[in-house]
């Protein structure tokens, strides 16, 4: 019985914390958000062949070793130019980058999405001699690829793309984010 009352106490005090947080995240003043001047757009498309040619078909679903193609379209919406764009696209979860898809094929590319090098990546291993060597990552292991294309003047637009495979059973996400930044 005791217990049961603790219990009960605990969740009482619990569930109005809550609503203390609740109700001071909502009366707090809300920041004014500036729009950004670069519209990232993404397109995720299923390829399949028919009639032995390449189509693209709506990537609602994807099952294991289907080929997705994902196409991120950037666009400056401002009357000036954007310096030093940096445009990635994160791989989705559960595929593996196909070799040879990535354009422009400048990309550098990430196993952590936030530190790039340059494609193929590679990692040192130390031996069961104690010697390191250089061996690639493997392309399942590759999270995230980056282009730094500079400059991107006023209504225009670039597009960078990338083929994936859906690697096992588990759903691969209906969409990823892209993300874009200008450096100043």
């Amino acid at each position: 019985m005791l217990k049961s009352v603790a219990k009960s106490f605990f969740l009482s005090l619990l569930l109005g914390a809550f609503a203390l947080l609740a109700n001071a995240q909502s009366a707090a003043p809300k920041a004014a958000v500036k729009a950004s001047p670069v519209e990232a757009k993404l397109v995720r498309s299923k390829i399949v062949m028919v009639d032995g040619k390449e189509t693209l078909q709506d990537a609602a679903v994807a099952k294991p070793g289907d080929v997705l193609q994902e196409v991120a379209t950037y666009t400056n919406k401002s009357t000036g130019t954007i310096s030093k764009l940096e445009a990635t696209l994160p791989i989705p979860k559960n595929t593996e980058l196909v070799a040879g898809s990535v354009s422009p094929n400048t990309a550098m590319a990430s196993t952590d999405g936030v530190n790039f090098s340059a494609m193929p990546l590679k990692r040192k291993i130390k031996g069961a001699n104690g010697v390191e060597v250089e061996q690639p990552v493997a392309l399942s292991a590759y999270r995230a690829l980056r282009w730094y294309p500079g400059d991107l003047g006023a209504g225009k637009s670039l597009a960078f793309s990338a083929r994936f495979k859906v690697a096992d059973d588990k759903p691969v996400a209906a969409s990823s984010a892209v993300k874009s930044e200008a450096k100043k």
